[in-house]
């Protein structure tokens, strides 16, 4: 069995000046860790020196987070992964300040429901794991605008580009107008007919794209590319999310899935991660995700679940996040070596 070593998430809430970065580094050391997935694009913003994406405005003036994390973590032996939000490009409720922002420079780009209604008429929404408005895959303009800004990280002295969010919000959205008008002529061309099942693999065929044009520009740089996918791979994924992330693993899109098993009991992360390995035949090309946020005051259990999952042989054991990690896991984390 081989050892997978552990991988954590680092928000972006890490990266805000240099003492958080410092701190970061200190506790990545502190658990042993061998990659940190240091988020740098969070909402349509940065927190590298880009001249696609405004500054994030968390950020108290200009400041190159991926740059001071890779100087600090030079010789340690740390992988580092650049975290971008893909399609999620700001939270509900109000508009970026800067003009640049994609919100404000191309509100046209940002999905509506099958109402019609754009997400940035949405004061909240109740769908799990959607949090502001996203940008809609099936417009070609939106696929190249992301590849542009997966190929400005992968300039950086980084290991790989991972992605998160690479996805529709939910199955009930992809209704932009320009991305009909794509549709429509995708039908043509096809000569296919409107359906749902149609409709359907358009966007599927769309968020494929996306990441095709991703890993071209990711690759030509000699960097690795990963995505942060559902664990639920026909459900949640594919049918919800129009994310078949496998296809894109056995097809050489991307490098690695990293599955985010956040399941609170060990026994229903067990399943999902044994289905996706009997999808796949092994846990070759795959990372698991486990949710140490929903271990908090039961680190023996998640530890126990760390060990099981361990015996399954992934590529990789990652942990969300590194701000949920107190100091009796990082000792218990320590120990398992």
């Amino acid at each position: 069995m081989r050892d997978p070593g552990f991988g954590v998430w680092a928000v972006r809430s890490m990266l805000l000046n240099s003492t958080c970065v410092e701190k970061m580094i200190s506790k990545l050391q502190e658990i042993s860790a061998g990659r940190a997935y240091v988020q740098v694009v969070g909402r349509g913003d940065s927190q590298y020196r880009s001249g696609i994406l405004p500054w994030a405005e968390e950020l108290d003036g200009p400041f190159d987070g991926l740059s001071k994390t890779i100087e600090m973590a030079r010789g340690s032996g740390l992988k580092i992964s650049a975290w971008m939000n893909v399609n999620l490009v700001w939270k509900f409720g109000d508009r970026p300040s800067s003009k640049e922002h994609v919100v404000n420079s191309h509100p046209e780009w940002i999905t509506r429901d099958e109402r019609g209604v754009s997400m940035l008429e949405y004061f909240s929404c109740d769908i799990e794991e959607v949090f502001g408005p996203f940008i809609d895959p099936g417009i070609p303009q939106v696929r190249h605008f992301t590849a542009a800004i997966a190929d400005e990280l992968a300039s950086y002295d980084v290991e790989e580009v991972h992605l998160d969010f690479i996805r529709y919000p939910f199955r009930t959205f992809g209704y932009a107008q320009a991305a009909l008008r794509e549709y429509r002529e995708w039908l043509r061309t096809a000569s296919l007919k409107d359906t749902a099942e149609n409709f359907d693999r358009f966007r599927i065929e769309s968020t494929g794209e996306q990441v095709r044009l991703i890993s071209e520009k990711v690759r030509s740089r000699g960097k690795k590319l990963s995505c942060a996918v559902f664990d639920d791979y026909s459900g949640r994924a594919v049918r919800e999310r129009l994310q078949p992330w496998l296809e894109w693993l056995e097809e050489g899109l991307i490098d690695s899935a990293v599955v985010m098993a956040y399941g609170r009991e060990p026994d229903e992360v067990i399943s999902r991660v044994e289905n996706i390995r009997n999808i796949h035949g092994s846990l070759k090309g795959i990372r698991v995700g486990l949710g140490a946020f929903n271990y908090a005051g039961r680190w023996d259990d998640f530890i126990g679940l760390v060990k099981s999952v361990r015996k399954m042989d992934p590529d990789e054991i990652t942990f969300f996040a590194l701000s949920s990690i107190d100091k009796e896991l990082a000792g218990k984390l320590k120990a398992l070596g």
